[in-house]
């Protein structure tokens, strides 16, 4: 362990995979997300209309906390040229007779064009636009059956005779930030904690030490990658806790489960990921090509983690690869304990796959041990 302290000491990559990388990343990533919620998504709308209808759904589109009104004009191609140049993301025409229409009891259609690129985008607009028109529209309707004679719950009861009651369970503001920041904190954690173990196990067969980091550790390849590791693992730790204070103390998520199993989780998340560092660079016998290989494959898991795309939409093929990153059981292991409360004994399995990983890792503790030892070994780039 004071060897690769000295290590880290001398060597500046050492102390960026360490220290510089994992600050700046997670810090970056946390004041991204840090509003949860995408608002004052910039549209535009085409009044043809001109009447106080049109003008007071123009207003109230403009109150919406998720869309702004950035631009109006009564031209239709004008307004298309700006989503087109992604000035906007949306165009909600007010057609000329919209008003007229309505007092005659006539089906008045209000088209709006969202730009679909960005599913998030067009989804938080396409959600609030809908909404205030909906509003709109209901409001009108009430007014035309209280002066038709009926009461306000009458009237309400007509407008809407299906009355839903939502309610949106461990995640109530529907805030991307405390799933995205939750899963992106600690991926970027993690990939660091892979990144320094290649680096630092390869860098001992690329500069021929191995002999010397198995006299450290008394000839002893368990005692030689422990002290190895173990300043790694007690400053990933260190940020672990960093996240959880940024998730839960400023960013104010809900922690529902208990914590001490989620900081357990998160131990042993990280000795996963060092120790398919050291298997990375036992395989190859190269750091360059561990660092490549091992790269693809970290950054592979956030892609089949179920993320942003459910596992369950998933083909059978891509729910089994899924299985085979660490990410995977991290996140359903945080979601369950964090968000949702879970017993602990459903997130038992998902500790016990995270080991699974350690003793992949572990099982290849004796063909390192012949890499250092051996000079054919030693010095590839």
């Amino acid at each position: 362990m004071n060897r690769e302290i000295d290590r880290i000491k001398q060597n500046p990559a050492y102390r960026f995979l360490l220290l510089g990388g994992p600050l700046v990343g997670i810090l970056l990533l946390f004041f991204i997300f840090h509003h949860g919620v995408a608002k004052q998504l910039p549209i535009a709308v085409v009044d043809q209309d001109g009447s106080s209808l049109s003008i007071k759904i123009n207003n109230a589109l403009n109150a919406s906390p998720d869309v702004q009104v950035i631009a109006g004009t009564q031209d239709i191609f004008q307004a298309q040229e700006w989503l087109k140049q992604g000035a906007i993301h949306a165009i909600v025409l007010l057609p000329g007779n919209l008003e007229k229409k309505v007092f005659q009891g006539l089906e008045a259609p209000v088209p709006v064009y969202i730009n679909g690129t960005n599913v998030t985008v067009a989804g938080v607009v396409q959600r609030s636009v809908v909404t205030t028109l909906s509003t709109i529209s209901g409001g009108i309707q009430l007014k035309k059956l209280m002066l038709s004679g009926n009461n306000k719950a009458q009237a309400m009861a007509r407008v809407m005779p299906v009355n839903i009651q939502k309610h949106v369970l461990f995640n109530p503001y529907v805030n991307y930030g405390y799933f995205l920041n939750s899963a992106m904190l600690y991926f970027t954690l993690f990939l660091f904690a892979f990144m320094a173990s290649v680096y630092s196990f390869g860098n001992e067969l690329k500069r021929g030490t191995g002999l010397d980091l198995l006299q450290a550790g008394n000839n002893s390849v368990r005692f030689a990658i422990a002290g190895k590791m173990l300043p790694y693992t007690l400053i990933f730790s260190g940020f672990s806790m960093f996240i959880a204070y940024l998730l839960y103390e400023v960013e104010g998520m809900p922690l529902k489960g208990n914590f001490l199993f989620i900081f357990f989780g998160q131990f042993i998340a990280i000795i996963s990921y060092q120790l398919l560092g050291l298997m990375f660079v036992a395989v190859t016998t190269n750091m360059r090509l561990s660092l490549s290989v091992g790269s693809a494959y970290i950054m592979m898991g956030i892609t089949f983690s179920g993320l942003t795309f459910p596992l369950e939409g998933m083909s059978e093929f891509v729910k089994l690869v899924s299985a085979i990153f660490p990410f995977t059981w991290w996140e359903k292991l945080m979601i369950s304990q964090s968000l949702r409360g879970a017993p602990i004994r459903e997130a038992l399995p998902y500790i016990c796959y995270l080991l699974i990983f350690m003793l992949m890792g572990m099982a290849w503790f004796k063909t390192y041990k012949r890499c250092l030892s051996d000079k054919k070994h030693w010095g590839k780039l």
